[in-house]
């Protein structure tokens, strides 16, 4: 339904198009001393057209490289967060597993991947951030929870054999 309604829009379009376009007389005098210049009205209004046009997108090109830096830093924090998330499941994984060895060097790593990443957001972030800090601060303690379950496993398992 959609595309018909396009359709039906680019054809009305056309025939207005072809009504307005062809029996216009009307011309525009543009004076730019010492020079006169003579346009048609329908060529001034698709020059007024493609002067807007390339305005709007020079105005997005413009604001697109300006958001460039956060974007960045946007997706810098996504791509810590996805690897300190594969991290604790990695280390989850192998923990039900029963390998503690992995475990515990997965834990570890995921304990330095989030002190390295709470250190360079507390240095770069404002003071009034808190509950991306508050978020780190979870997510060390919970590596740190699950660094002494495999440890702990791990002395179980030694003990134990």
């Amino acid at each position: 339904m959609r595309s018909a309604l396009w359709v039906l829009i680019l054809f009305a379009s056309a025939v207005a198009a072809a009504l307005f376009l062809n029996s216009n007389r009307a011309t525009v005098t543009l004076f730019w001393h010492p020079y006169r210049v003579d346009l048609s009205l329908n060529l001034f209004l698709l020059l007024i057209a493609f002067i807007f046009a390339i305005g709007a997108l020079l105005v997005y090109a413009i604001l697109s490289v300006w958001r460039m830096p956060t974007e960045a830093k946007i997706w810098r924090e996504y791509r810590h967060d996805v690897a300190a998330h594969q991290r604790l499941v990695h280390a989850l994984h192998a923990l039900s597993k029963g390998q503690w060895q992995i475990a515990s060097d997965e834990a570890l790593k995921l304990q330095q991947l989030t002190q390295n990443a709470l250190t360079q957001d507390l240095e770069s972030a404002p003071i009034g951030n808190n509950k991306e800090r508050e978020e780190h601060e979870r997510l060390l303690e919970l590596s740190n929870w699950l660094e002494q379950q495999a440890r702990r496993a791990q002395r179980q398992g030694t003990s134990a054999q």
